[in-house]
């Protein structure tokens, strides 16, 4: 009515009983009067009050009968009803209470008293309608979180930790973790044939594809940094498999990018193959939100962490794929499907490594991979015997399975040589890679 007054439907046969009650409540508030039921739902069709005063004894349909009907409709279920009656036994009253009814008040009342009852109810329906918004916010307020946090870690990892948010403290803790980090070998020169457009729609379609296995093994993505990118296993949530679901994420992933290429050739998006190098190392590091107060970042640090970035360069000279360490292959298990390279010294490490290609699962590798891992493996322990021209052999007939095998010609040119000088006889086998 425009007035700022709440809307208040007084109900009852009696028309004494209504102009009554009208003169006790239009000073406070807007009132409509309704001569039965009926009438009441008529009303009702174009108004909706914010509290419903309701005789019980009525002719066609009574107040017991009407309050039923109110509750059944979707549209009135939710509008406070008080009865406001001459019947005075206790068995009415509590018939009433049990129907919905937020009070029961008895005929003839005392004015100042029944404004006082309808003020109460109603400052206690607008609290209660004020924490149901409140509620609907916080819900839409919690979705839009959990989807933005799903963009960063798996949907499973976001809602624990919307159910447990202490897991995100400020600051950093130590935690035995793996980290994992990916790069496309010669991208620069794949961008440069690249409009602009397309290469954005070749970057989406190859991170969304990457990102989307690293999420469904929970693994969190910490960063990207053009076509590369850096995530952890192990954290927000403590995952006892991390190097297991890290190595599998690794192998998924050499797949899907298979798929990707195939789809980029189809829409004349890229003609060179896309390959992946990736770098997987499992060690204490320190993860938590870092940086400053107004920006932060929930990030892994240390030691463990930079060797695991080396190895992904460390595939360089391999001409490898995916390298982990021996840390990492004892925290994975026997389903990892390696082959031993060496131990070394990478840029910027100290204390020696040993480090694997990991090629696939025991689950889904072929005949083929498994022979080919046998033979380079026997190979890989005649090199380590320093019998250098049994080793060239060996590695040999590795390359009769794949021509193209990269480390098999590259430890096979590396025993050809040492055939014709060998290393110094205090040598301890290490390998100090100069390279990032």
């Amino acid at each position: 009515m425009g007035n700022g007054k709440e809307l208040i439907m007084l109900v009852d046969d009696n028309p004494a009983n209504l102009r009554a009650g009208k003169n006790v409540l239009s000073g406070e508030y807007n009132v409509f009067t309704a001569p039965s039921a009926e009438k009441m739902f008529g009303l009702l069709e174009n108004n909706k009050p914010a509290l419903i005063l309701l005789d019980i004894e009525m002719p066609e349909m009574n107040g017991y009968e009407a309050l039923k009907v109110l509750k059944e409709k979707r549209e009135t279920r939710d509008i406070p009803v008080m009865f406001l009656t001459g019947k005075t036994d206790t068995s009415d009253e509590l018939d009433g209470l049990n129907l919905g009814a937020i009070d029961y008040i008895t005929k003839p009342f005392v004015p100042s008293l029944l404004m006082k009852r309808i003020e109460v109810h109603l400052l206690v329906e607008s609290q209660k309608r004020t924490l149901e918004i409140q509620q609907r916010e916080l819900q839409y307020y919690n979705e839009n979180l959990r989807k933005a946090f799903s963009t960063y870690v798996s949907g499973d990892v976001a809602e624990d930790v919307m159910e447990d948010p202490s897991r995100l403290q400020l600051g950093g803790s130590k935690r035995n973790m793996s980290a994992i980090f990916t790069d496309i070998q010669g991208f620069s020169t794949i961008a440069e044939k690249l409009d602009p457009e397309d290469l954005v729609k070749l970057l989406n379609i190859y991170l969304s594809g990457l990102s989307d296995i690293i999420l469904e093994q929970k693994g969190t993505i910490d960063k990207y940094e053009g076509d590369a990118i850096m995530a952890f296993f192990g954290a927000p949530l403590n995952l006892p498999d991390h190097a297991l679901r890290a190595c599998t994420a690794a192998v998924l992933m050499k797949y899907k990018e298979q798929e990707i290429n195939a789809y980029l050739l189809e829409k004349n998006l890229n003609a060179i193959p896309l390959f992946t190098r990736m770098g997987i190392n499992t060690g204490d590091m320190v993860v938590g939100n870092m940086g400053s107060e107004r920006k932060m970042n929930y990030t892994i640090m240390g030691n463990a962490v930079n060797l695991a970035a080396r190895l992904e360069g460390v595939n360089k000279q391999y001409k490898s794929r995916i390298l982990i360490t021996e840390e990492t292959v004892k925290a994975a298990g026997d389903t990892l499907v390696k082959r031993r390279f060496d131990k070394v010294r990478v840029v910027g490490i100290t204390l020696p490594v040993q480090i694997y290609e990991l090629l696939d699962t025991a689950g889904t590798a072929s005949a083929e991979t498994l022979e080919m891992v046998e033979r380079f493996n026997r190979a890989r322990d005649i090199f380590e015997n320093r019998d250098w021209a049994a080793a060239e052999e060996a590695f040999e007939a590795v390359l009769q399975l794949d021509g193209r095998d990269g480390p098999a010609r590259l430890f096979r040119d590396r025993a050809a040589a040492f055939k014709q000088k060998p290393p110094a006889s205090d040598w301890d086998g290490i390998f100090n890679l100069s390279e990032k």
